[in-house]
This record gives C-alpha cells, structure tokens and sequence, in this order.
C-alpha cells in the first residue's frame, strides 16, 4: 500500500484510511491520479479498499476472473493466513489511465498473515487490455507465493494463470520482507545498497511457467511477459523490506532477463525501454 503502511493489528486501526476509488475519494486515487495526468501515462497504486457495491459490480464484469485457491485449503480454513474479517475490505491496487480516470481495481487474492486482520480475499487473478500496451494483469505481493504458503510451490497459481491467459504486463506492487539470512549484514552495514539477489532469485522462481521450456503454454513459444516488481524499502515496526524493484523480462519457453533493479535501501525512478518481442 503506497500511502499508509502495511500493519495494522485490527480493521479499526486501517478504517479511517480506506478508500473508494469509484467515486474519486482517497489520497492513493487522488495522486495516482495527478500523476498520470502529467506525466500522461499509466499509474499504478496499492491501497486499502472499503467494501461498495461498486467492488461488487466489478467482479461480474472482471476480465479472466479465477479464482486460483486450492479447494482442499479453503474448506479446512485453519491457515494464519485466512481472513478473519470478511466483506470489509480488500488490499487492492488501483490502474489509472493517462487521462487521470480509474481503469481498473485488482484485490490481492493470496493474502499474508499481515492482511488478515482487516482484508478479505479477492476474489480471483484477473486482467485487463490496454490500448498500445496489450494485456496487463496486477497483483499483489503474497499473490505470487503458494496460496497460504501451503500448497504445492509447483502449482505456480499466478505465473500459470498469466501463461494460459498471454500477459503482456504482470506488475505487482509489493511490501516483501528481506530475507532473514540478509538482516545481520543489512543492519551491521547501512551503506549496503546492492539489491537482494536471493529475492529477485525467488521471483524469477515463482514465475518459472512463462520462461522454462515445457512449463507454460505451447502455444505461447517466445511470447513476453514483462514483470513489474515495485517493492518497498525501509522498517516498519520491526519488519525490514526488501527493497530490489525490479524489470524483469520473461520469453516463454527461452529465457529470463533481468532489465534493472533498485538497491535493497533505493528508493528510485527505473525508467527502462522493453523492447517487443
């Protein structure tokens, strides 16, 4: 979430800050919004999300909704990381178009046991086209893991779904955690700035369907799907990020190509031409 941290221990604390982006209230839309407009170009914001009927219409009309849980998982309903609250809010990201105007809401579909306080789950992946761009889908952090951190890590829910459904575009703004193994060195030495190789490593991982061949669609040989990974730097609470924004370049059933990445304390601009395939 851009503009409001990300732990919040109830819905209480986070309920003032939630947003209704349908009707143009909230600071995330408000700046997403000004920031496409003069930049004229496409802007995309995490936020917290009050439950409307208008998040309701929108799932009848979402493009490619799937709902990518695993059955087994959702009936048992033990995991930390189920929503406790259900149909209050939503950690969601918003897409503006370069004329300032809201092009579409993603809801973080996968949550973290972070969230569980006070969202409930989207409701499944889904994408939406774009004139000049081609088909863009957003996630949301934790969407890229096994759902609950308990199914099959080869079940690869987001990376299969933007494979059967030909994304151009995956971006997905994040609040990722450094990994344990790199926190004695990040504190000892705060000149370090180099990205976390460990973390973009895992991200190239988890999106092993659109690039190693045999893994993702047939049809889809050399198709590119660019990755946007936008995460957070810096501690909240006792959490430190991993910073490491990243472009990442994936051509179906060849390669993965890392185009830039931010350090792991950078907070920076990546502007980057991604050439198409």
């Amino acid at each position: 979430m851009a503009l409001t941290g990300y732990f919040f221990d109830s819905f209480q604390d986070v309920e003032p800050l939630l947003e209704l982006p349908y009707r143009g209230e909230g600071a995330t839309y408000k700046l997403a919004a000004e920031l496409a407009r003069e930049y004229e170009c496409y802007v995309v914001a995490g936020f917290p999300e009050k439950m409307s009927m208008e998040a309701i219409e929108d799932y009848q009309v979402a493009q490619g909704l799937v709902d990518a849980r695993t059955p087994q998982l959702v009936d048992t309903e033990t995991s930390s990381h189920f929503p406790k609250l259900r149909d209050e809010a939503f950690n969601s990201a918003l897409l503006i178009d370069p004329q300032g105007n809201l092009a579409n809401v993603f809801r973080k579909h996968f949550l973290f046991e972070a969230d569980t306080p006070w969202a409930d789950e989207g409701r499944g992946f889904s994408y939406v086209d774009l004139p000049e761009l081609g088909r863009v889908c957003v996630a949301i952090c934790m969407d890229l893991n096994p759902y609950l951190l308990d199914s099959d890590f080869d079940k690869y829910e987001l990376a299969h779904y933007c494979s059967k459904n030909r994304v151009d575009w995956l971006i997905v703004p994040m609040n990722w955690l450094l990994p344990e193994d790199e926190l004695e060195k990040y504190n000892a030495d705060t000149s370090m700035n180099q990205p976390s190789v460990t973390t973009i490593n895992y991200w190239v991982a988890r999106c092993m369907p659109l690039w190693v061949p045999g893994m993702g669609e047939p049809q889809n040989e050399g198709h590119r799907t660019t990755l946007i990974a936008a995460n957070r730097t810096g501690t909240e609470k006792t959490t430190t990020f991993a910073g490491s924004s990243s472009v990442i370049t994936f051509d179906a059933g060849q390669k993965a190509d890392l185009v830039g990445a931010a350090g792991c304390r950078e907070d920076a601009v990546i502007s980057l031409h991604v050439a198409d395939k």
